[in-house]
């Protein structure tokens, strides 16, 4: 069997992928760019942006399916849910799929630990 996450934990418009890169917080790194916004459910939910820079198509569909599993693996959201774009970076594909978990569960380890500390959501940018 498949595992699988539904349609309410992808984002799933071009307006909703908008919104995040517009209020959203950015948080660089080595393997790919989070852009992260507070949403209303108790969810996380995931868009990927993956672009021909990082390679053809089977490069960009590695990269698709490395962050996907990380997602899956990262496991429920602890107090409130955020909207998560990621842009991939060209490194990411050759990363194993341990390398590609570490960074994602610190980027949202750092998310929820400055969601903690302010009592709320991170502040969006204008």
């Amino acid at each position: 069997m498949r595992a699988r996450h539904g349609r309410r934990k992808r984002l799933t418009s071009a307006a909703q992928f908008d919104h995040v890169f517009k209020r959203g917080a950015r948080m660089g790194g080595r393997l790919f760019l989070l852009v992260y916004a507070p949403n209303r459910g108790r969810q996380h939910r995931l868009g990927l942006a993956v672009s021909r820079r990082v390679g053809g198509a089977v490069a960009r569909n590695r990269a698709r399916r490395l962050l996907r599993e990380s997602f899956r693996r990262s496991g429920p959201a602890a107090r409130s849910g955020y909207d998560l774009v990621v842009v991939a970076h060209k490194d990411l594909v050759a990363c194993t799929q341990a390398e590609v978990d570490r960074e994602f569960r610190e980027r949202l380890g750092r998310i929820e630990r400055t969601a903690g500390a302010a009592g709320a959501a991170p502040a969006p940018r204008a």
